[in-house]
Formats: structure tokens, C-alpha cells, sequence
């Protein structure tokens, strides 16, 4: 008989045991069995054609239309709703020369909504006998002028703007300031802004005066000082062939019924 004593374990921890292991087995399969449904749901939900996108929404925009954004951003209904992304397409959009910025949300089952701040026409730029039509900062929003009414910046700088583009003349962007630079009033006034040099900005009005303005600098002065000369021929009943501001502490103007006298009238 063997010295070493056979240690018997107590038939109830065996059963523990067993039971234990045999709980362990059936989580483990009903969560595999978990996991496949949800893989499954989430492929049928991807896959599923009531999610792919079925139509580009456009609000906002007058200038810009769902089929012009679809392309830029390169959706089409072979996309899944899920997968597009918002700040992805309204980036591809502000790329457009009429989108100032885009939001662009998701609306379920299928629509892509983008909304659009466009840009204001502003001027429309001449050069030579080619015309453009800019916003207020010198972007480029299309080929030849969207109205008639629109201030002309003539200059005589050789450039091939292009639509989304901003020209970044030295002289169109001196006129541009000048011309932000008008209370809307005055600016209503406006026919054209001539820009030769950067130093030589004249503003044509509606009545036919000129304005020398100069250089687009110390503007607010320069404003101030043509704001009164308007309103004291508007007093007078009264137009001037052409008013300088050039130097805003000494202005002059040339009355029309004096165009013939070469000695233009100082106003201080």
C-alpha cells in the first residue's frame, strides 16, 4: 500500500466546477451570436438602398442649382447617406465662385441638404473688351456682367481673371477699397470707379462728375469732405464738373457752369 495519500476532491466543487464552465460556454456563444445580428443589421443597414443618397437639396442659393453641387462634391446615388461627410462636401462646395460658405447636414432616407451664403455682385470689372463680375473684394463670380446697374472698375492692367478666383491687382484692389469705403448713398451714386494706378482712383458718378480721390488711403477723411461737397450742391441745386479730394484738408471743385474757366474754386 502506497505511503502517499490520495487527496479526494469533494464531488459537489466538481460540480461547480462544471456547472461554471458550462455557464461560460453558453455567454460565449450567445455573445458570438450577438455580434453576428449586429454585424448582420449594420450590413443590411449600410447596404440597404433606402439609404443611398437620392437627392442634393440646394436652399439659399440663386446662382447655384443641386446638380452643379453634386458634381463638385462627387455624390451621386451610388453613395450611402451614411458614409458622406458633411464638412468634406461643404468644403468641395465653397470651392464654387457664388458660395461664400456652405452647411451641409444629412437628412434621412436619402437627401443631402446643403445650405448656401452666396456672394454679392459688386462691380463689374472691365478690361479691355472683355467684362467680369466681381463681389466686393475682387472674387471672381462669372464671365460678363449678371445686371447693367452694377458699377464698371475700368484699369488698365493686363489679367485673365477666372471665375473662383480673386484678382489681387495692385489698382483693382486699390479701387475696390475705395469704393467699400463709400456710405451707401454715395456709393448708389457710383457709374464707375477708373483705376490707372493704384494712385490715380477717380470715381465716376451717375450725374457725370468726377471725383479724384488719389491713393485708397486716409479714406475716411476723404469721405467725410466729399459727403459735405455733395450735399452743398445738392443745396445749391448745383453740379460740378469735378470734385478733388486728393487732399482732404484742402479739397477743390470745378462748378459745370465754370467747365470753361481753367481755374478751378477751392473749398476748405
Amino acid at each position: 500500500m502506497s505511503t502517499a495519500a490520495r487527496v479526494r476532491t469533494d464531488p459537489r466543487i466538481s460540480r461547480r466546477r462544471r456547472a461554471i464552465e458550462r455557464s461560460r460556454r453558453r455567454r460565449l456563444l450567445v455573445t458570438s451570436g450577438v455580434v453576428l445580428v449586429l454585424a448582420a443589421a449594420l450590413w443590411a443597414v449600410f447596404w440597404s438602398p433606402l439609404l443611398l443618397v437620392r437627392e442634393v437639396l440646394v436652399v439659399g442659393s440663386s446662382h447655384v442649382g443641386s446638380r452643379e453641387v453634386a458634381e463638385v462634391a462627387g455624390l451621386d446615388d451610388s453613395d450611402n447617406l451614411l458614409l458622406v461627410s458633411p464638412a468634406g462636401v461643404a468644403d468641395k462646395v465653397a470651392e464654387l465662385p457664388w458660395v461664400k460658405r456652405a452647411r451641409v447636414s444629412r437628412k434621412l432616407p436619402g437627401t443631402v441638404r446643403v445650405k448656401i451664403v452666396e456672394r454679392k455682385p459688386a462691380v463689374v470689372l472691365s478690361l479691355r473688351n472683355e467684362r467680369w463680375t466681381l463681389d466686393a473684394f475682387g472674387n471672381v463670380l462669372t464671365d460678363g456682367a449678371v445686371s447693367a446697374k452694377l458699377p464698371v472698375v475700368a484699369a488698365a492692367t493686363v489679367v485673365e481673371p477666372e471665375p473662383g478666383a480673386r484678382v489681387g491687382v495692385a489698382e483693382i484692389q486699390a479701387a475696390l477699397s475705395t469704393w467699400r469705403s463709400l456710405s451707401r448713398k454715395v456709393r448708389s451714386q457710383v457709374a464707375a470707379v477708373l483705376a490707372p494706378t493704384p494712385e490715380r482712383i477717380t470715381l465716376s458718378l451717375d450725374d457725370g462728375t468726377q471725383v479724384r480721390v488719389g491713393a485708397a488711403e486716409n479714406l475716411d477723411a476723404k469721405n467725410e469732405v466729399l459727403g459735405v461737397l455733395l450735399s452743398q450742391l445738392r443745396a445749391e441745386q448745383a453740379r460740378a464738373t469735378y470734385i478733388d479730394i486728393r487732399v482732404p484738408s484742402s479739397p477743390a471743385l470745378s462748378p459745370l457752369e465754370d467747365a470753361a474757366d481753367p481755374a478751378p474754386s477751392s473749398t476748405s
